[in-house]
């Protein structure tokens, strides 16, 4: 007699259905796996060949991926994901979830970097204005803070 485990194993990659199986398991955990702040940018697309594919929101995060692609990787390694891509898309209300910013605040260094962005502009309107931008930027996708 064997375990169930290895039997549905079996018939899963008997099927080709390795990819599937895996992605479903990648989007279930997606938030965990790569925490808060990735997640809100990005999710799991396809795995084909081991080769994850994942949606990014913008270039500039598709960017600031590519330079945590190994260690983005690694994390992945328990998923039989021998690889990562990027792809430009739009992340859909279904697949990422909303995460208040309401109340957040920022850590030390990320307001030294908020104030060495802005300390050179003038104008004090669009210095709030970039403030409150790069604040966005920051905080979304991180937790409320408790009180």
């Amino acid at each position: 007699m064997y375990p169930l485990h290895k039997i549905l194993r079996k018939i899963v990659k008997s099927h080709g259905l390795e990819g599937s199986a895996t992605l479903s398991t990648l989007k279930r955990k997606w938030g965990s796996i790569m925490g808060q702040t990735i997640a809100v940018h990005t999710f799991p697309e396809t795995v084909r060949n081991n080769v994850l594919t994942i949606v990014v929101d913008t270039p500039q995060w598709m960017h600031h991926l590519s330079f945590y692609k190994e260690d983005m990787a690694a994390k992945l390694k328990l998923y039989n994901i021998d690889g990562i891509r990027f792809r430009i898309g739009r992340i859909t209300a279904g697949t990422a979830k909303t995460v208040t910013t309401e109340n957040v605040e920022l850590t030390d260094d990320e307001s030294k970097y908020l104030e060495k962005v802005t300390r050179n502009i003038r104008d004090v309107e669009l210095k709030k204005k970039l403030q409150s931008l790069i604040t966005h930027g920051l905080t979304k996708g991180k937790r409320k803070a408790s009180k």
